[in-house]
């Protein structure tokens, strides 16, 4: 690439460098002005640069644009955006991979782009070369090894109207790869002084969900869940929930603590109960997430959010009509819960691992005068008290459905906390911290010990529906 460097750009950021002097010391004349320069640095993005040239010519563009617009402030957003754009067409031609000084070009490219308009950011990254080049540095750790300028163009991703077939998969497979770095606390939730993702993540969460893109993410999962073989779709969802659901609570207590606003907590809130519609209780999901493993992450999700808008409410009653709009989606969704055939193993769920949380969220709503009227009644479980010791799961300690044995440890687990547990990253052994993998003959299946544990269900006179596995509470491991 060095040999297609442009031979006279450091004449042209001397002369720019030169001009920019002059004008501070005189002022805009008939033959030079503030935009003279920034048109200079525009065609020089035109040619073939280095990192330090383009770092250069951005810092002497932006200067230009910076005393340009003490004398016109009304034209500084869209040409700011220009200067980005230019940058970014030049690197997109070059090829660069994200490496070294181009890892600092690109972040200054993104901070013009946090500083421009958004009414005119929709229509400045939209050409296929610039569209096909920011994928590949999205969705590329070797084209770019630095997760966080990864992260950020999601930026600049989630100005783009909709995603043709090709770039959803391309967007989502940077997600899925980015997914593990995202921290609802620092990056999902607005933060004084600081850049947030939380809306670029919203928006192209949405845009992915309102075309075909995330069906065959839900295909994918689902066969993962009931084979056992779980992989990299089925943990993309689960952390996904994880996040919509975490970033609620981040917020609850930053409001407490009057570190957010509230109009901000109202917004995470908002947001986090469109997430939690489309991405498990709508009509493409909800087969995905009524299966073993990812319907215990459904019913924590529900819990968590719900309890975070009922525990907001107090605090936000500036906006009441919005709080008691909230207060009927969530009663929507759960009469999707309710009401729904596949769902119901979510409600017995819901009823007999979430009791306490249910009976709390209730007594509040009915304090507050917005009672939930789908909310489901806690039940207590009993069905262990003569229960046979060798048919109730080691972890959860409820009667397991589909029982399964750790090899490494010879414990027995419910098949739905090993899938609890095969979502997680590392997937470990929670006896003897160990991996676990479908593919290394780590656990099996124990149809005779399920056909037992069916005949004495049948034998009890409970009239209760069969006991669904409670979510453990395992450790997490991040990176």
């Amino acid at each position: 690439m060095e040999d297609q460097i442009n031979d006279s750009t450091p004449s042209v950021l001397a002369v720019a460098r030169q001009n920019l002097d002059i004008l501070s010391t005189h002022g805009e004349s008939d033959t030079l002005t503030y935009w003279d320069i920034v048109r200079s640095i525009l065609d020089l993005f035109r040619t073939s640069l280095s990192a330090q040239d383009v770092l250069k010519a951005l810092e002497l563009g932006w200067e230009g644009l910076r005393m340009k617009n003490e004398l016109s402030p009304e034209t500084m957003p869209m040409k700011r955006l220009i200067l980005a754009r230019s940058a970014t067409l030049c690197m997109a031609r070059q090829g660069v991979r994200v490496t070294g000084l181009w890892e600092d070009a690109v972040q200054v490219v993104i901070t013009h782009v946090r500083g421009g308009d958004p009414i005119f950011i929709k229509n400045v990254f939209t050409s296929n070369p610039l569209k096909q080049w920011i994928l590949t540095v999205f969705s590329d750790a070797d084209f770019c090894p630095n997760y966080n300028i990864r992260l950020d163009l999601l930026t600049i991703i989630s100005t783009w109207e909709q995603f043709e077939a090709n770039e959803g998969k391309s967007v989502l497979s940077g997600l899925m790869q980015l997914s593990v770095y995202l921290d609802a606390d620092e990056h999902l939730v607005p933060n004084a002084g600081v850049p947030s993702l939380e809306v670029p993540w919203f928006d192209v969460m949405c845009k992915l969900s309102k075309g075909d893109h995330l069906n065959e993410i839900y295909k994918k999962a689902l066969i993962q869940m009931e084979t056992l073989s779980v992989g990299g779709e089925a943990r993309w969802l689960n952390r996904v929930v994880e996040l919509v659901s975490a970033r609620t609570e981040v917020a609850k207590k930053r409001l407490a603590v009057g570190w957010l606003r509230a109009s901000d907590a109202l917004l995470v809130l908002e947001s986090s109960l469109v997430l939690l519609a489309i991405f498990i209780f709508s009509s493409r999901s909800i087969e995905t997430f009524s299966c073993r493993g990812l319907l215990q992450v459904a019913a924590v999700a529900l819990i968590k959010i719900t309890t975070s808008i009922v525990d907001m409410i107090p605090s936000l009653r500036t906006y009441i009509y919005r709080c008691m709009k909230m207060v009927h989606t969530v009663d929507h969704i759960l009469k999707v819960v309710i009401t729904c055939p596949r769902l119901q193993s979510l409600v017995s769920t819901l009823r007999k691992d979430h009791g306490e949380e249910l009976d709390r969220i209730s007594q509040h709503t009915y304090r507050m005068g917005i009672p939930l009227q789908f909310l489901p009644e806690a039940i207590d479980d009993d069905t262990t008290i003569n229960c046979p010791e060798r048919f109730v799961d080691s972890l959860t300690f409820s009667v397991m459905e589909a029982p399964v044995l750790l090899k490494t440890s010879q414990v027995t687990v419910d098949e739905a906390t090993l899938l609890y547990l095969l979502l997680q990253e590392p997937s470990l052994c929670p006896f003897t911290r160990t991996p676990l993998h479908h593919d290394d003959d780590s656990f099996c299946r124990l149809p005779d010990l399920q056909h037992e544990i069916q005949v004495w269900r049948a034998s009890q006179s409970s009239p209760d529906t069969p006991t669904s596995p409670k979510t453990p509470q395992v450790e997490s491991h991040q990176p």
